[in-house]
């Protein structure tokens, strides 16, 4: 399933991110990387989306959230 399909409150685990390696070095440095637990918190299926790892929210482009494959927890 891709990320930015999930609903708010969902729970996944990041299992592949398909980008540009310079892309996944950022992504690296937010806390977004293979086998990261997040939870969607806000996700209107239009514009950005709001990602919570650990005590920390993370704003990412849907765009690039359609590019990393999740499996919901």
């Amino acid at each position: 399933m891709q990320l930015s399909n999930l609903k708010a409150g969902m729970r996944a685990k990041i299992e592949k991110i398909l980008e540009k390696k310079e892309i996944k070095i950022k992504l690296a440095s937010l806390g977004i990387g293979i086998d990261t637990i997040i939870m969607m918190v806000k996700n209107d299926f239009i514009g950005a989306i709001i990602l919570a790892i650990k005590d920390n929210r993370i704003i990412i482009d849907r765009d690039l959230a359609k590019k990393i494959d999740v499996k919901v927890l």
